[in-house]
């Protein structure tokens, strides 16, 4: 199974900002996540419309994929 870490931020122009990352740490904290997205809107990292204002929310996001083998 993969996993992913979405991490969503408001803009200024009333937009939602999406960052996703792959393989997160395991034993990853809320407190971790969030240090993370504010470090983000403090060095203003990304040039989104508006500037990423505010955090949102976030989530691990768990996927499988299975192979189609065609014969």
């Amino acid at each position: 199974m993969d996993t992913m870490l979405e991490m969503i931020f408001k803009t200024g122009m009333g937009r939602r900002f999406r960052l996703t990352l792959d393989s997160p740490k395991p034993d990853l904290t809320p407190a971790e996540v969030e240090a993370a997205m504010n470090l983000i809107i403090e060095k203003n990292l990304f040039a989104a419309d508006g500037g990423v204002t505010e955090i949102d929310s976030a989530q691990i996001i768990t996927t499988q994929t299975e192979t189609i083998v065609f014969e």
